[in-house]
């Protein structure tokens, strides 16, 4: 995973009647899209001896030919987004956005949008957020919206690869991805949901201080991280941190594991780019990073070893 993006995102490519298409492979010339306006084609670019393996997004039209190079080695690549004569949409919105992986790995890819005003030009964006398959219904507001899943780092000296994943809703804005606050408002946990989320996390944290105490190699704690997540990124970080500390046992120390979960939310650059200032609960979960580590030791978390 690259090193800039800790925090990866999920995106969900939604649009009121456009089609969808789903990941193809990019081995042989593959058209991508035509209309009025040319078409646009995965194909094998010219790439000199001894320099890395790489494809190309073209578009064929009127006017010269215009390419986007895509570094490393084919992957997939789906249709994310295309305006339609339905959809008027800001002439800041692309009129086509493509998502490319790179070598299928799942990782990191490509979002390459490209719009026809003026001179067809291509805007790439790399990063490690990857699209959702299948979309979703249309939104409700936003000339289109994204569901960005942010797979996270567990706090509790686990390697990169070691994370879970919750979706956030994001729109395009001043060319890049920002969080859709309309859609962001959602209920807290039910009555029920809360009770059943409690017993996971009782249960969950009660399996790790007997894994630490025995030395034991455990999974660790996907679910209560990933139930902690689903709240913060629906706005319900009060909820989150206080449903924690009600369903844990004493001699787990809900506070530290509070303290270092938040503090690998904010250290990422996700974290500035769509949440700072506009995501519920983002200023408790900054003040709570501040007494906050990534990668301590796991028997920092367990009292009366």
């Amino acid at each position: 995973m690259r090193p800039h993006s800790v925090l990866a995102l999920l995106l969900a490519g939604i649009w009121s009647g456009a089609a969808y298409a789903a990941p193809t492979p990019v081995e042989k010339a593959r058209l991508l899209w035509s209309g009025p306006e040319g078409r646009i084609d995965a194909r094998a670019c010219q790439v000199p001896a001894g320099k890395p393996q790489s494809f190309c997004i073209v578009w064929t039209g009127k006017a010269a030919p215009v390419s986007e190079n895509i570094e490393g080695a084919p992957g997939s690549i789906a249709t994310l987004w295309r305006r339609t004569a339905l959809a008027p949409e800001p002439e800041s919105i692309p009129d086509l956005l493509f998502y490319v992986n790179w070598d299928g790995s799942g990782l990191c890819g490509e979002y390459v949008a490209l719009r026809f005003a003026q001179l067809p030009h291509f805007q790439k964006l790399s990063d490690c957020r990857q699209p959702e398959y299948p979309p979703q219904g249309a939104p409700a507001t936003g000339p289109f919206g994204f569901w960005l899943s942010i797979p996270v780092m567990m706090p509790f000296g686990a390697s990169n690869s070691e994370s879970v994943s919750t979706p956030v809703p994001v729109i395009w804005h001043n060319g890049t991805f920002a969080l859709d606050e309309a859609r962001l408002k959602q209920d807290a946990l039910s009555m029920v949901s809360q009770a059943f989320q409690g017993a996971s996390i009782g249960n969950e944290t009660g399996a790790f201080l007997w894994e630490v105490r025995h030395h034991f190699p455990g999974q660790g704690l996907p679910t209560t991280t990933q139930i902690m997540l689903d709240l913060i990124f629906k706005g319900h970080a009060d909820q989150a941190q206080e449903l924690l500390h009600n369903s844990t046992n004493p001699h787990f120390d809900a506070s530290l594991y509070w303290s270092d979960l938040c503090a690998i939310l904010v250290a990422d650059p996700n974290w500035k780019i769509l949440m700072h200032g506009v995501l519920p609960g983002a200023a408790q979960v900054e003040a709570a990073a501040q007494t906050g580590k990534k990668l301590r030791d796991t028997s920092a978390y367990v009292h009366d070893l």
